[in-house]
């Protein structure tokens, strides 16, 4: 083969050395490829280090009007010109409505007249316990006069039937003779006694016993008259303690307290309607720039109310945190028979507010005046949180349409716990009825060992990290505590250090002492 390749021209000689080599590189690379040791994968790293984290709370939420005013009308009005159409933006001051009030002017005569009414049944009961009291002290001492007779008669009557039962030594016991009972009666029936008074002497007189004596002796006689005279003082006395027990009891107030309140809620009745009538009267106008969300009034027509929901129907708004709105809630029923009911509302813009709905865990940690940010239309706003409730079942204390709502459809809501974030400098990109993403600030630590979100992984109840040792290139896999977190960081309370290199998002798969590479910036 040797001789043979001698024997080939110059260039052919070149041609099989060229070919060689290239199969020998070809052999060296294959090989190369086949033992070559792996490459170690490259990982973004961060560093543990020390700063602020502030622990948040994000929920969702509906936008409504923080500030919404039910323009009231009463049954029967009629709307003479209506200025305003579901959606409108009204100025402060803009006309809204006109009306004739002449339909509902019997409906506020029929208040007064309840209101007077309920007035005077207080006044005259106020006179009745005052006449009732100067009685019911004469009668207490009439009655304390009689009981003072009758002890002084007692005594007279013992005193002379021991004369008598001395001077008799027969001692035995009689009834006083009928008919001086009956003769008794009648002088009494003749001087103007009421019949339960003479019965009440007839049987006083009648169970009475006396000692024997001969019918015609004078200390017989005279025991006897006494006995007469004791049983017409009981009787008496029987008739005073019946006359004071129809007394009123001037000690109690609930009579005339009763009252009182009836003639209190006729009046707040009589002034929440005339407050409606009078403003009817006038004109409604806009007390507030915003936009007009409900419209329950034509022209021309008798207004008719409608049954109101939870939703839309806010008592308070009319007169603001008015006495007046359970005397308005009481005046509601149901669409047949309601006598009042919103003819307009007008929500503002400049004070919309989410309502959120949180759980028992987070709402401990929430308190008024807590910073929020609020998310609408892919927009965010400043928020304040303005409201708490106390418990789960609990509405709101700025929403009194809730409240109305619940008792004109028997239903209301419960669960979560109802806060209320203000949105600061809202615009149109904030919508009534929308949703928006809320996210409250709870809690703030400065000078805390921090590393990222992605850096933590969880397995089987723990959490832990991998810290990358750049003199061996390995990673060791490192529990950890931690404390809060916000959108980028968890606080770490133990298992790592200050500097140490974390693989910032570690495959899920990667073990113990994997070999990588610090990916370059």
């Amino acid at each position: 083969m040797l001789k043979s390749f001698k024997k080939k021209s110059t260039k052919s000689k070149i041609a099989i050395i060229a070919l060689a080599v290239i199969i020998l590189a070809l052999l060296v690379y294959v090989l190369y490829e086949q033992f070559k040791p792996e490459k170690p994968v490259s990982y973004e790293m961060a560093e543990a280090s020390y700063g602020s984290i502030t622990d948040s709370l994000d929920v969702s939420g509906t936008v409504k009007s923080g500030y919404s005013h039910n323009y009231i009308a009463i049954k029967g009005v009629v709307a003479e010109s209506v200025k305003v159409s579901v959606g409108d933006e009204v100025k402060k001051g803009d006309l809204i409505a006109t009306f004739n009030v002449s339909g509902a002017s019997q409906y506020l005569a029929n208040a007064k007249k309840d209101y007077d009414s309920a007035l005077n049944d207080y006044n005259k009961a106020l006179s009745a316990v005052k006449n009732a009291s100067e009685s019911k002290s004469k009668n207490e001492t009439a009655i304390k006069n009689k009981k003072a007779e009758i002890a002084a008669k007692e005594k007279e009557i013992a005193e002379l039937e021991k004369q008598l039962e001395s001077s008799n030594s027969q001692i035995a016991q009689t009834k006083i003779p009928e008919e001086q009972i009956k003769a008794i009666a009648d002088s009494m029936r003749n001087n103007g006694a009421t019949e339960e008074e003479i019965e009440a002497f007839i049987a006083s007189a009648s169970s009475v016993t006396v000692p024997t004596a001969p019918e015609n002796s004078a200390l017989y006689q005279t025991v006897i008259q006494k006995n007469l005279e004791l049983s017409q003082l009981n009787a008496q006395l029987t008739s005073l303690q019946a006359e004071g027990s129809l007394y009123i009891d001037t000690d109690n107030d609930s009579y005339t307290e009763t009252l009182k309140n009836v003639a209190d809620s006729k009046k707040k009745t009589y002034e929440s309607i005339k407050s409606v009538y009078d403003e009817l009267k006038n004109g409604w106008y806009a007390d507030k720039d915003g936009i007009i969300t409900k419209v329950n009034v034509k022209p021309g027509e008798n207004f008719a109310p409608v049954q109101e929901n939870s939703a839309a129907f806010d008592l308070g708004s009319l007169f603001g945190n008015s006495q007046y709105s359970n005397i308005l809630s009481s005046l509601i029923g149901s669409s047949d028979d309601a006598q009042i009911g919103t003819g307009v509302t007008l929500d503002s813009y400049d004070d919309l507010i989410v309502s959120i709905s949180v759980g028992k865990d987070d709402l401990i940690k929430i308190n008024t005046g807590m910073k929020a940010s609020v998310t609408s239309l892919d927009k965010s706003y400043e928020g304040e949180i303005i409201y708490v409730a106390a418990s789960a079942d609990e509405q709101s204390g700025l929403d009194v349409g809730s409240i109305a709502g619940s008792l004109l459809n028997g239903s209301g809501s419960s669960g979560g716990a109802l806060v209320e974030v203000k949105i600061k400098n809202p615009d149109k990109n904030v919508v009534i009825g929308f949703d928006a993403d809320v996210k409250i600030s709870l809690k703030t630590l400065d000078n805390v060992l921090k590393v990222p979100v992605e850096s933590v992984l969880y397995d089987n109840g723990s959490y832990y990290v991998f810290v990358y040792d750049s003199q061996t290139g390995k990673v060791k896999k490192q529990p950890v505590e931690h404390g809060i977190l916000d959108d980028t960081h968890y606080q770490v309370i133990s298992g790592v250090n200050e500097g140490d290199l974390l693989i910032k998002s570690p495959d899920p798969l990667m073990t113990d002492g994997t070999k990588v590479e610090q990916k370059k910036a």
